[in-house]
């Protein structure tokens, strides 16, 4: 049977190309994001700070949640924090030489951001002195040699506390150093350095010297045996994950990124090459019907159908590994270019996303040939001539039930969120745009058939003869137009579901932080934010009646579902309680926020749904550093999208976060206070008129969405090539169509305008459905969001995404279908299929 299929495969080498192309675009994509999953579980930079000691141990990078006796985890989002017991556990176990802790927290000097150090830590570099001395007692600082620092001089320093004047007393240079630090270095006095990370009896880091004569390695999994979940334990440059949280964040990110769309990305894939294979088998009946009617058996067809499919699949998904390779890369540059991944960071191309991307193509194809070579098969052969010489009308029983089922489906779960709030409502609702549109594809056959009847009567009124003649032939070809539909409708839906849910996500926050703050000046910092002093300064001004500091965190909040864990990640805000309620209007709906205190928590309703508590209730709440604790909920609001979904006390947050500065300062006051006084202590500070999100909400809302939106950007361009793959199939394969109308009596120009008129119709229906059904749960989303119907879509970006799917389907069907024209009708009358 390969021989057989090597052969078919290169006398009918153009018949392949579509199958070729969706396979090798598929295996393209796979490769892409197979990568970005690779790149995410390493380290894409390498140590510096830590690059001199063997093995650094770190907080836990995860959490446990138990219920019933079942067990689930969940990834911290920040570093978390070692306890001093956790030290001395370290420093206590066989072949470790010395332990160094190192505690990290802001230092701004004058307009650039720093991290600060205490200067035991310096060994870790190893960081030499080249000038000076180290810092003996508080006011005292030693900076790193890259900005060109001199010892002896002054500058003024903004850690957690107001900007104070510190004496330069040394500066340091890291050994060996290639090339500028990723971020300058202030060394501490340890005393004041503890002091101002205000961590406690805790620390972010440990760095571990082996004795003499041991293997870090070997130490680094006796630590990691010691420790179990208490710590995380790493060598080579997986140090840098500690060492560096952007780098850490980074990774986290690009794995949320590639597990959040892998699989919607491979389930295009699927629905593209078997729709694909499908219409190329299609094309083939007459010469499947004759191997039938010759005495070929059902299993034969499928055999040669299978080898076929066997070898394009393996070829087309080898090549494809390469240009995954340039998509992944292209992918990582538009990433760092809004900053969601750091310049240095690289990623890690191996064998196994390439591995995992040719056998996805193979498994596709034989998924999608079993599916088609069945039904090709099935037909007994005296059938099989008859049916081949007329398209057959209608979709088979099963493929038309299946697609009412996940139509139904589909509907039910976007009609969640009018009837509930929460996370799973909003989740439900776009998964059923999905398989709403999923269902559609399936469909297409008969969805096809009954728009060109309801277009023919305007077609032909409208183009006259050519308008008839277009409508006639669209009629009698359900089949062929629907295989034009469906990428058409996969491409504006798939699209329209995934960028209006988040822009009306997004339209939600702004409208509700808009109405909800109402403070008259918001004040915001350099690179960090403003320490707390800032607030009890902003509201002692003459003038001012109320100053609330705010610092945004995420948090994690689990409750029993089907009777086991599930964990919810919540984003929330950390508030200074006094007079709150003059800066900010949740909208509490029940309790009080004014009961709000350390130990206390107050949710917005959306949250409160989906954890199915009321006020009184306390809540299974994780902190940032993973801190498990069971806070009473003393209120309910409802702008949780502008203000986080979890509400707690600044005191709450500062001891359980590695943030320590406020984000932003909501400040009530009559006109003519003098704010900018404060910029004096604070540098940096800048004074805004009333405003709704913050700088960073709004940057980290932009980072989110691009971070989402263009890995979308390579499924839409595969979507968009199996628009025109497959168009280009069905138009090159009516070329003796196009010849017998010439024959009688057609010019070339008067078959292009009934052409014209096809695209047109086929446009047109794949428009109003693609659009029609992502607007279901668009609708839904927004009614239970704004408590409005109407969803938050960008007119520009909608006709820019109906536009280029316009222009790519037209396209499709118009060029190749002048190549076509181009030949004599005499001799493409007996173009072989």
């Amino acid at each position: 049977m390969f021989e057989l299929a090597v052969k078919t495969l290169r006398g009918r080498a153009s018949g392949f190309a579509g199958a070729f192309v969706a396979l090798l675009g598929a295996a393209t994509l796979v490769t892409a994001f197979g990568i970005l999953l690779q790149s995410g579980a390493e380290t894409g930079v390498a140590p510096q700070r830590y690059a001199g000691v063997p093995v650094v141990a770190g907080g836990a990078k995860s959490f446990e949640v138990r219920e019933n006796g079942k067990t689930k985890s969940k990834p911290l989002k920040e570093p978390a924090p070692l306890s001093r017991e956790t030290v001395r556990k370290i420093a206590g176990t066989d072949g470790v030489g010395s332990v160094v802790p190192d505690v990290s927290f802001p230092a701004v000097l004058g307009d650039m951001a720093a991290a600060g150090h205490p200067w035991s830590s310096a060994r870790l570099g190893p960081f030499d002195l080249v000038a000076g001395r180290e810092p003996q007692r508080p006011g005292e600082v030693v900076l790193d040699a890259g900005p060109g620092w001199e010892a002896g001089a002054a500058v003024r320093i903004q850690t957690t506390e107001a900007a104070a004047e510190y004496r330069v007393v040394g500066v340091a240079k890291l050994s060996e150093a290639d090339g500028d630090l990723r971020a300058p270095v202030a060394f501490f006095a340890d005393a004041e350095a503890e002091s101002l990370a205000g961590r406690g009896d805790r620390v972010d880091a440990v760095g571990v010297f082996p004795r003499p004569g041991v293997d870090p390695g070997d130490l680094a999994d006796r630590l990691t045996a010691a420790l179990g979940s208490e710590a995380e334990v790493t060598t080579g440059d997986d140090r840098s994950r500690i060492e560096n949280p952007d780098v850490a964040s980074a990774s986290s990110t690009l794995r949320e990124i590639a597990g959040s769309l892998g699989g919607t990305v491979l389930l295009i894939a699927i629905l593209v090459v078997a729709s694909t294979l499908a219409l190329s088998v299609h094309q083939r009946r007459r010469e499947l019907a004759v191997l039938r009617a010759i005495a070929a058996t059902p299993r034969q067809i499928w055999k040669m159908l299978a080898a076929e499919a066997l070898v394009l699949s393996v070829v087309a998904s080898a090549i494809g590994c390469l240009p995954g390779i340039l998509a992944a890369q292209l992918l990582r540059g538009a990433l760092v270019l809004i900053g969601v991944v750091p310049e240095d960071f690289s990623f890690s191309v191996g064998i196994l996303p390439m591995l995992v991307a040719v056998l996805a193509g193979v498994a596709t194809a034989q998924i999608a040939t079993f599916a088609v070579a069945w039904k090709a098969s099935s037909v007994r052969p005296v059938e099989a001539l008859s049916d081949a010489a007329v398209e057959q009308p209608g979709i088979s029983g099963g493929r038309r039930t299946l697609g009412v089922l996940l139509l139904l489906l589909g509907f039910a779960a976007s009609l969640l969120p009018v009837f509930f709030s929460g996370v799973f409502a909003v989740a439900g609702a776009g998964s059923g745009g999905l398989v709403m549109i999923v269902a559609v594809l399936l469909l297409a056959p008969p969805i096809a058939a009954f728009a060109t009847r309801l277009l023919a009567k305007p077609i032909t009124r409208r183009f006259k003869e050519y308008g008839c003649l277009a409508a006639a032939n669209t009629r009698a070809n359900a089949h062929r137009l629907a295989a034009g539909i469906g990428p058409l409708v996969l491409a504006i839906g798939f699209a329209c579901v995934q960028l209006f849910i988040p822009t009306t996500l997004a339209a939600a926050a702004a409208d509700q932080a808009d109405e909800g703050i109402i403070a008259q000046y918001t004040l915001t910092g350099a690179a960090g934010g403003l320490p707390d002093d800032a607030v009890r300064d902003a509201a002692a001004l003459p003038g001012a009646e109320a100053a609330t500091g705010v610092t945004r965190v995420p948090v994690f909040a689990s409750t029993k579902v089907l009777d086991s864990p599930e964990i919810f990640d919540f984003p929330a805000q950390g508030i200074t309680v006094d007079n709150a309620a003059k800066t900010m209007d949740l909208a509490v709906s029940s309790g009080n926020l004014a009961d709000l205190a350390p130990g206390k928590v107050a949710l917005s309703a959306s949250a409160a749904s989906t954890l199915g508590v009321k006020v009184g209730d306390r809540i299974k709440l994780n902190l940032p550093d993973g801190f498990a604790a069971a806070p009473a909920v003393v209120a309910v609001y409802q702008r949780g999208s502008g203000f986080g979904d979890v509400t707690l006390a600044h005191e709450d947050v500062f001891a359980h976060s590695s943030r320590q500065l406020d984000q932003q300062i909501l400040v009530r006051a009559r006109p003519g206070t003098d704010l900018a006084s404060l910029s004096a202590k604070y540098p940096g500070l800048t004074v805004s008129a009333k405003a709704g999100l913050s700088d960073e909400q709004r940057n980290a809302a932009t980072a989110s969405a691009l971070s989402s939106a263009l890995p979308l950007v390579l499924v839409f361009a595969y979507i968009a090539l199996a628009v025109a793959n497959t168009l280009v199939m069905t138009t090159l394969a009516r070329t003796r169509e196009f010849a017998l109308l010439r024959l009688v009596g057609m010019t070339r120009d008067q078959v292009l305008k009934v052409l014209r008129i096809e695209a047109l119709t086929v446009v047109l229906i794949a428009v109003a459905a693609g659009s029609a059904v992502p607007l279901i749960p668009l609708a839904t989303v927004s009614l239970g969001l704004t408590g409005s119907p109407v969803p938050s879509i960008p007119p520009l970006l909608y006709l820019g995404i109906v536009a280029a799917t316009a222009l790519v389907g037209a396209a499709s069907v118009l060029v190749p279908a002048k190549f076509a024209l181009r030949a004599r009708p005499a001799d493409a009358i007996g173009t072989r299929e």
